[in-house]
């Protein structure tokens, strides 16, 4: 009886210990991975942060406003491998990107692919897959 109880406790502590990863790598339930679009614009910020880099977009929307994205990539490790570097993207740089839109209407995004002319060319270094039909 004393064995189950301690299985069952060491089967609960993985299960929580493994939860939040689950919940952090949930960009399907994030962002609209079916319908990517383009996200041009002038770089406002980068941010190296744990667990992803972030790239913060300043985009004219539809009516002509001016609408700041926070854009999610992959972990640094990760985008560094490919070739993006902390001097590739800097304030001001013109950027093009496919992305796809957060589904709760928010101004974030994650990134597919990424085209910055002085850096590198059409990198993928995103979440979000495209999707097959």
């Amino acid at each position: 009886m004393r064995r189950a109880l301690m299985l069952l406790a060491f089967v609960f502590t993985a299960l929580r210990a493994v939860a939040p990863l689950r919940a952090h790598h949930n960009t399907a339930g994030i962002y609209d991975a079916a319908r990517p679009v383009p996200l041009n614009g002038t770089v406002t910020a980068v941010q190296w942060r744990n667990p992803h880099v972030f790239i913060f977009v300043d985009s004219k929307d539809e009516a002509g406003t001016v609408v700041n994205w926070k854009v999610e990539a992959l972990g640094a490790l990760t985008v560094l491998r490919d070739g993006l570097t902390k001097d590739s993207l800097r304030v001001g740089d013109q950027i093009n990107m496919t992305a796809c839109l957060a589904k709760d209407g928010s101004h974030n995004a994650a990134v597919q692919f990424v085209f910055v002319p002085s850096a590198f060319e059409n990198h993928r270094f995103g979440d979000c897959k495209a999707v097959s039909r």
